[in-house]
């Protein structure tokens, strides 16, 4: 029992995760502005310092500078000096992500999937309608 609620709390985070990406991202694309950034360098962060999260540096279409880290780490780290596409929010040009529908739509996505799915099944599992572990 105990095992079947810290299991439908996992799924229910991955969901939330899912959600909260998935708002983020269409946010972003609808609203967002494309710049050219240059990955500046990156910042280790995460257990152990195992996660590089790079730090990014754009022009807005009002000329400012904008040097960001970005919310999403990487592993192995994004190459220092890298050219990428950003999208950037124009109320907020602090708010920037690495142009990628993979990381924008996709991941989102297979997150709130496999937290829907997991979920149901800890649900079913902790009301004992069905037996899986």
């Amino acid at each position: 029992m105990e095992t079947d609620i810290i299991l439908t709390l996992l799924f229910t985070g991955f969901t939330i995760v899912g959600i909260v990406l998935d708002q983020k991202g269409k946010h972003i694309l609808y609203k967002g502005k494309r710049a050219q950034a240059v990955i500046f360098k990156n910042n280790r962060k995460g257990v152990h310092d195992r996660m590089y999260y790079p730090v990014v540096r754009f022009k807005t279409e009002a000329d400012v500078w904008i040097t960001q880290e970005l919310s999403i780490g990487y592993f192995p780290a994004k190459k220092e000096g890298k050219k990428v596409e950003v999208l950037y929010d124009p109320e907020d040009p602090t708010q920037v992500e690495i142009n990628s529908s993979f990381q924008l739509e996709f991941l989102p996505k297979l997150f709130i999937a496999v937290g829907s799915f997991g979920l149901v099944l800890g649900i079913l599992e902790l009301f004992e309608i069905t037996q899986f572990v």
